[in-house]
């Protein structure tokens, strides 16, 4: 994947940031797939950055509010109340992204349900249009999605430089908690990438850009890039890996086979390697685990909106 752009992390608070995006947008390099042009709404007003109104927080909060509730239960009446939050400006709709967005990295378990989401808030919202740029909430959403692929590389360039430099270093318990916070947000970043991929919101072409960014240095990979790896290629593997991609799928798995035996890795991550390299030769059916005669086995979730 290529850089987004050289514009750094601001030290803005949320509501500020929401609106620097809303009127200076720009394209991210994550492009979304062809779709049907949605009718584009002028904005009547000039946000400037770090002003709120009380309108705008109402707004937030009630959408807040909804998502504290949202389960695969209660999906379609929390929905039709999303819809009728009154999104009529960039600055709602960035705030809506953000807030669906976090929500997902934090809580990866519920990834899909954030991703579907997220699938049929993107059909109902209109776009707008302010400073001759055009927002969505796709296009929202996948620029987020990118920034944050490509923030962990960018904190890691940053702390190196900081050893180099001789800056004070961070507690071992500070650095362990921002590590542990870090890893999960990666890690809910790429199963969203991997749902949005399901609802065909993102290509194969990005997904095939992550697989090859995360395969990553041969000879010295990163622990949290190979374990995110494996969690895409659990959430995507069966749709991406058809007769068209073959080659591409065998060279991605040849990689991961010779990974699997790299001993500087632990033998968690090594592991989970196997794993997902089993789980292709099984045609990306998840091995049935048995219990104990007598003892059922969790039922699934119903209630979840189907395409």
């Amino acid at each position: 994947m290529q850089p987004v752009g050289s514009q750094g992390m601001q030290g803005n608070s949320p509501d500020a940031d929401r609106r620097q995006r809303a009127t200076n947008f720009h394209k991210g390099l994550i492009p979304s797939p062809q779709t049907p042009l949605q009718k584009m709404h002028k904005a009547e007003k000039k946000y400037e950055v770090g002003k709120v109104t009380d309108g705008e927080e109402a707004k937030q909060r009630q959408l807040r509010a909804i998502l504290n509730k949202l389960t695969p239960q209660n999906f379609e009446k929390l929905f039709e109340q999303a819809k009728s939050v009154n999104i009529d400006n960039a600055v709602t709709l960035v705030g809506v992204v953000d807030q669906i967005f976090d929500r997902a990295l934090m809580e990866p378990t519920f990834c899909e349900m954030y991703a579907n989401f997220s699938y049929h808030l993107a059909g109902e919202l209109p776009g707008f249009s302010q400073d001759n740029e055009k927002i969505t909430f796709k296009k929202v959403l996948i620029n987020n999605c990118q920034k944050e692929f490509e923030r962990r590389e960018r904190e890691q360039e940053e702390a190196n430089k900081a050893d180099d430099e001789g800056e004070i270093k961070q507690s071992e318990e500070e650095s362990e908690e921002k590590r542990i916070k870090a890893r999960r947000r990666m890690l809910g970043n790429i199963r969203l990438i991997g749902e949005l991929y399901k609802k065909r919101m993102l290509t194969e072409r990005i997904m095939h850009e992550c697989i090859k960014k995360l395969l990553g240095n041969y000879q010295n990979p990163d622990e949290e890039d190979v374990e995110a790896l494996c969690k895409l290629m659990s959430t995507i593997g069966e749709m991406i890996d058809h007769p068209k991609a073959k080659e591409h799928m065998d060279a991605y798995f040849d990689r991961m086979k010779s990974t699997s035996n790299n001993m500087k890795l632990s033998s968690r991550v090594r592991f989970m390697l196997k794993d997902s390299i089993d789980l292709r030769k099984n045609k990306w059916q998840q091995r049935k685990v048995e219990g104990p005669k007598g003892i059922e086995g969790p039922k699934g979730i119903e209630g979840l909106p189907i395409n």
